[in-house]
């Protein structure tokens, strides 16, 4: 007999399958391809945008420094022409009478032309040989400007570079004016030393065209209000040298000027104007970068940088408000799909259901319905629901008595700890935690530069006192200094016994000035506390030696033999007293001689 026919399968397509090709079609599709193609464009438009406003940002600070010099250059004109001057350098230049009065007078004009500029750090006259005759203050003038005195140009006035001052240690600007006497000969310069915090100001102070055209009409106050209501870039603005080396980084003049490189580098035979361009400079990061030549008077080159996430910032915004709006249409298109698939998802409800009866506990039996993975899915999990029922308890009671298990393991974990670093006498930490601790804090005080500093005490004539009392007595006059040492120190610090009736202390962050206080803070505490009368005295008593890391040892065992010396220095000069390391003279009491005292 032939076998039956095979029943053709049905086409199965999986919930998640259908559930996913809904919200893949509704939402990601359209909201990743509108958005990704609005995100390129605005990105390109942006950044010919930026691109342009910086270019534009750099033609306008290089107008307005290049006004600012020029403005330099007409007021040394016109100041070193007045007949003050000129008199005065002719009649400085001659010996006789009126060399006291030309002088004086001379220095009244620049003081009073001073008095009216604040862009001027001093106003002063040098000789053709670039000897100061008079100033507005004691002045020198530089190498470097001496050298410019003889330069090809000097007849008609010159601006320095920014160049470094060896005389004053810092960075400076002059502007050298030729004063011209009789049959236009020149008789000495004019030299102005520029307040290099005006020009600091310039390249601090972002302004849009119409704030550059009108800053000389403008005050404080307008200016501060168009700034504020300006939208263009605010770049950093750096002075270059003909090498392109830095004068001013950032709009901050450097201390040494001319020594660092600019963090792009120039080509050969630079254009006037270098493209804006994009790059990751070091230490800058991802940034947005251009250059252009200063012209005359000015020298060199100015440079604008801004850093790519403020340039770009609104790029992000829009970024931001298209999540903004993808959110808004993802709930929608979500709700709609809660809706439609509602009757798809109906099994699944019921699945929840009886996962949550079954979680209390409770017996369930799911009619399992249809042939697709639902129907299955319901009838293995009522048959992991019996299973669940069954070992529900077993599991309980073995996680009961693990919780038992681990409790008391963590409670005798806890005793051994406090036992393996407890002295059991005194209560305080015992000899081995005491070498561990000490390595530890030296680590750490060497590397936070940090003192530390040790006591070292000891009870005085403990033989005695444990040969007349007992001990018993011993025990309990070594519990009663250990109580008056905890009292007596910070909750930073920390006790051990050190051994037999020694004790030690270490003092974090303490110098040996105020470890010498805390010492003799214990030592007094001690010997006031009332205590059984010994043999050689109503009151027990202790000495105690102080050290300090690093100046009394760079290692343990250093600094604990140099306390132990101070501790038997103090009990060689009649005990009952604190001695510092490094302070105690020779002594003859050595260790066989002191041992239990």
């Amino acid at each position: 007999m032939s076998d039956p026919a095979p029943v053709p399968r049905r086409l199965r397509i999986s919930l998640q399958a259908k559930l996913l090709a809904l919200v893949l079609f509704c939402v990601a599709v359209p909201l990743l391809g509108l958005g990704g193609y609005l995100l390129k464009r605005n990105q390109e438009t942006l950044r010919d945008k930026v691109h342009e406003a910086l270019t534009n940002q750099l033609f306008r600070k290089s107008s307005e420094l290049q006004g600012w010099a020029e403005q330099r250059l007409r007021e040394a004109s016109s100041w070193s022409s007045s007949f003050v001057v000129f008199e005065g350098v002719e009649a400085l230049s001659r010996s006789g009478p009126d060399r006291e009065r030309a002088h004086r007078d001379l220095v009244e004009y620049l003081l009073s032309v001073l008095g009216h500029y604040r862009v001027y750090e001093s106003l002063f006259v040098v000789d053709i040989a670039g000897e100061v005759l008079a100033g507005t203050r004691e002045e020198r003038l530089e190498d470097w400007g001496i050298a410019m005195l003889t330069e090809r140009g000097i007849d008609k006035g010159r601006l320095s570079p920014v160049r470094r001052s060896d005389y004053l240690g810092r960075a400076t600007q002059l502007v050298i004016q030729p004063i011209q006497g009789r049959a236009n000969r020149t008789i000495g310069y004019f030299v102005e030393r520029l307040d290099l915090r005006e020009l600091e100001s310039h390249l601090n102070t972002p302004v849009d065209a119409e704030t550059a055209f009108l800053l000389p009409r403008l005050d404080a106050k307008e200016i501060e209000s168009r700034l504020a209501t300006s939208s263009e870039l605010s770049p950093a603005f750096w002075i270059l040298d003909e090498g392109g080396r830095v004068l001013a980084e950032a709009g901050k003049l450097l201390a040494r000027p001319g020594t660092a490189p600019f963090p792009v580098a120039l080509p050969e035979d630079s254009p006037a104007v270098i493209p804006v361009k994009e790059a990751n400079l070091p230490g800058l990061g991802a940034t947005v970068y251009g250059v252009r030549r200063l012209e005359a008077p000015l020298q060199g080159y100015i440079a604008a940088t801004v850093a790519s996430t403020s340039a770009y910032l609104s790029l992000r915004e829009s970024g931001n408000r298209l999540l903004l709006f993808g959110g808004s249409a993802i709930l929608g298109i979500f709700g709609l799909t809660f809706l439609a698939a509602r009757q798809i998802l109906r099994p699944i409800m019921l699945l929840v259901d009886g996962a949550k009866k079954v979680s209390a506990g409770e017996v369930v039996d799911l009619p399992a319905r249809g042939g697709d993975e639902i129907a299955d899915l319901t009838i293995a999990f009522n048959e992991m629901a019996r299973n669940v029922r069954d070992s529900r308890q077993k599991l309980e009671e073995a996680r009961d008595e693990l919780a038992r298990s681990n409790e008391g393991l963590k409670e005798a974990n806890r005793a051994l700890e406090a036992l393996a670093i407890t002295d059991g006498l005194t209560g305080l930490y015992n000899h081995r935690h005491f070498q561990d601790t000490l390595e530890k804090e030296m680590r750490r005080c060497e590397r936070e530069s940090r003192n530390l500093s040790m006591l070292l005490l000891d009870l005085d004539h403990f033989k005695q006192y444990n040969d007349r009392w007992g001990h018993t007595e011993g025990d309990a006059a070594l519990r009663r200094v250990s109580g008056q040492v905890m009292k007596s120190i910070r909750s930073t610090d920390m006790a051990f016994r050190y051994g037999g009736e020694e004790l030690a202390v270490l003092l974090p962050s303490c110098t040996k000035e105020q470890a010498t206080e805390v010492a003799e803070k214990i030592r007094v505490a001690v010997s006031s506390n009332p205590q059984r009368p010994g043999r050689f005295g109503a009151r027990t008593t202790i000495s105690i030696g102080v050290a300090t890391f690093p100046e009394d040892g760079r290692v343990a065992r250093g600094l604990v033999d140099t306390a132990d010396a101070a501790l038997y220095a103090a009990k060689a000069q009649g005990r009952d007293r604190v001695v510092q390391a490094g302070t105690h003279g020779p002594t003859l009491l050595d260790r066989s001689e002191t041992a239990g005292s």
